[in-house]
């Protein structure tokens, strides 16, 4: 939520949350929609995690309920789709503070 409240004036951005298709079901679209996320953040389902294992994001080792489920990362990409910044945690507890990214976003070209 923070960081949408801290774009929520940056009328270009488009912040998208990949999720793998076996994580998303009726319960999570009732906890986005109950938050209204999907007004700013589109959430693209991601079919047997094809995209997270191409980009080497799967946690390893993980229990059953978490399989296909990556590594929190977070992408900057620019206009044209280059990736100018990339950031993976091993904790889903602790993501980039919105300020840092905020700042990244002004130094794009």
């Amino acid at each position: 939520m923070e960081l949408r409240e801290t774009f929520r004036d940056e009328p270009d951005l488009e912040i998208v949350y990949v999720i793998p298709d076996n994580q998303w079901n009726e319960k999570s679209a009732r906890f986005v929609d109950g938050l209204g996320m999907r007004d700013r953040i589109q959430f693209a389902l991601d079919p047997g995690s094809a995209a997270i294992d191409s980009l080497g994001l799967r946690r390893p080792n993980a229990e059953k309920m978490e399989e296909g489920v990556p590594h929190p990362s977070t992408f900057l990409l620019d206009r044209e789709g280059v990736v100018r910044l990339v950031d993976v945690r091993e904790d889903y507890h602790i993501w980039l503070d919105s300020g840092f990214l905020r700042d990244a976003l002004a130094t794009l070209p």
